[in-house]
């Protein structure tokens, strides 16, 4: 709970002084004990979203060494108070920095059930669709940005008026369908566009807001899946060879093709 911050009425919802930020902490373990100094990612949902709804896709991430935080936003969650919404998504960034803050504090306290548990010099950020636009508002807005954040991954998102991705170079990798019925790909162009390098771009083909990213093992799902390791692999746990797999990994006949600039 984040007492320094309200959540703002929603509908007949009166508010709150403070904000509840229920929060999944999923992690890797070898012969069934927690792995230790692991990197860590923060992972912001979509709009009517809880904590769990992308676990299918991040537990790849998990798989693969990472620690994932996953919090469930006050109003823009499924079964919010007053009804799910996006009056709240301005406070977001700030409850991603809240649960990171939260997240390295623990790992850190010694009665802490995580302790040792994360690398406090390894941190990802990752978000889908309002998910994404939140992930780039702590990466690139210069009132929100998150200093510690080492890479940001934001699929189907969009970038807002008060990012600034001229003044910032935290690799970026940006994952869109060409035929998202409810954010078009022409928001990631515009992103990809305007980032600085190193930057990535991974176009699903015949794809829409969805489908691909449930982690599961379609054609496109596959590439979400094996990209974001990449990345997260080159970038945050600092294996720059993974770049050359990005690069592999995102270039797929039929289903997927990358652009890149490093």
């Amino acid at each position: 709970m984040d007492a320094s911050r309200p959540t703002p009425p929603n509908n007949e919802y009166a508010g709150a002084p403070n904000r509840t930020l229920e929060t999944v902490v999923s992690y890797p373990t070898r012969r069934g004990r927690p792995m230790r100094r692991c990197p860590l990612v923060v992972f912001a949902t979509g709009f009517g979203g809880t904590a769990t709804s992308y676990a299918p896709l991040y537990d790849h991430w998990v798989r693969a060494g990472y620690v994932v935080a996953a919090p469930t936003f006050p109003l823009s969650c499924a079964d919010a108070p007053g009804g799910t919404s996006a009056v709240d998504m301005l406070s977001q960034p700030g409850d991603l920095r809240f649960v990171l803050d939260h997240v390295l504090t623990e790992s850190d306290r010694r009665e802490s059930p995580l302790r040792g548990l994360v690398d406090p010099g390894r941190v990802g950020l990752a978000g889908k669709s309002m998910g994404g636009i939140t992930a780039l508002l702590v990466g690139f807005d210069p009132d929100q940005r998150e200093p510690r954040v080492r890479a940001v991954l934001a699929m189907t998102g969009l970038a807002m008026d008060t990012v600034r991705f001229d003044r910032f170079d935290t690799p970026l990798l940006l994952v869109h369908g060409d035929k998202d019925e409810v954010l078009s790909i022409t928001a990631s162009i515009e992103a990809y566009a305007a980032a600085s390098p190193p930057k990535h771009f991974v176009t699903l083909l015949d794809q829409l807001h969805v489908e691909a990213f449930d982690g599961g093992d379609e054609p496109a799902a596959r590439v979400v899946n094996t990209t974001t390791v990449d990345f997260l692999d080159a970038y945050v746990r600092g294996r720059r060879r993974a770049v050359g797999r990005l690069a592999r990994d995102g270039d797929v006949p039929g289903v997927a093709t990358i652009q890149s600039e490093t």
